[in-house]
């Protein structure tokens, strides 16, 4: 993955992101992945990928066969989707989502209807026209 191809999928309403990330969950922010063609991606634009997946305001997700209405902070996903777009297995997508839930950047809710992931590293964004959104799903880092 380049950055040209995430470039462009972060919202434009959005001014800015206030995070807390634990030491460990920086450590890896600033490592690499590499996928099954052995490529290696800077795992913050792995993180941003998800991260522009959110819901800025509480509305139906867009994409998916079984849209449902997400509440700011949340994304719907799909562990098939990921692995198309990463190069990855499902296998190497579910693990990559446990060790970013261990950490505290994001957390998951799988079911049968529809998996959601929720992003407790984000403490609030200001929208680009002054209003500020308080994350409803941050909590706090836990420090390993």
């Amino acid at each position: 993955m380049d950055k040209e191809t995430y470039r462009f999928m972060y919202p434009t309403s959005i001014a800015s992101l206030s995070f807390a990330f634990s030491g460990k969950a920086l450590q890896w922010l600033y490592g690499t992945t590499t996928d099954d063609d052995g490529r290696e991606t800077v795992n913050f634009i792995l993180f941003g990928d998800l991260l522009a997946r959110m819901a800025l305001t509480t509305g139906e997700s867009k994409g998916f066969r079984r849209p449902l209405t997400l509440a700011a902070g949340q994304a719907q996903y799909s562990e098939e989707q990921l692995s198309a777009q990463w190069n990855m297995g499902r296998k190497r997508i579910r693990n990559l989502l446990d060790a970013l839930t261990d950490m505290g950047l994001i957390d998951t809710c799988r079911s049968r209807v529809a998996s959601v992931m929720t992003f407790p590293c984000v403490r609030e964004w200001r929208t680009s026209d002054g209003g500020c959104i308080t994350n409803p799903f941050t909590h706090e880092q836990r420090e390993e």
